[in-house]
């Protein structure tokens, strides 16, 4: 139920919760950062601004099956959209090397490759290349 009404805040708040840059803060702050110093019930009735109810749960078992897939998926494609522009623009720093190995076989290394973006796109063409049909699918 908290999950569900944590949701229904942040799509209220925010909108998106997908890649959105509050929804971490606000979760480390409100729910991780008290831990068991707090009753679970004050921690959510404090981030969301109401006591724990099942209200937001029952709306989604309400709705309709087809209708809640087409809302996801019109979220996934949006976010995947601005992921993709996003990736476009701007690399990926983990601050840390990343090898990416099928086996014995090194596929991808950010190092040799300059970053992790790149690493990722090797990978993809191999993963592409050994398994066609799976990547056509």
């Amino acid at each position: 139920m908290a999950v569900h009404q944590t949701r229904a805040f942040f799509a209220a708040r925010d909108g998106v919760i997908v890649d959105n840059p509050r929804v971490g803060p606000t979760l480390r702050d409100a729910y991780w950062r008290p831990g068991n110093s707090e009753p679970f019930l004050g921690l959510v009735e404090r981030l969301t601004g109401k006591p724990l109810t099942g209200d937001s749960w029952v709306a989604t078992l309400q709705q309709p099956v087809d209708e809640l897939l087409e809302e996801e998926r019109a979220a996934y494609a949006a976010a995947a959209k601005a992921a993709n522009g996003a990736a476009a623009k701007a690399a990926v720093d983990l601050d840390m090397r990343v090898t990416l190995v099928d086996g014995d076989e090194v596929i991808a290394d950010t190092t040799e490759e300059g970053d992790f973006l790149a690493a990722c796109k090797k990978f993809e063409g191999h993963i592409r290349q050994r398994f066609p049909r799976a990547a056509a699918a």
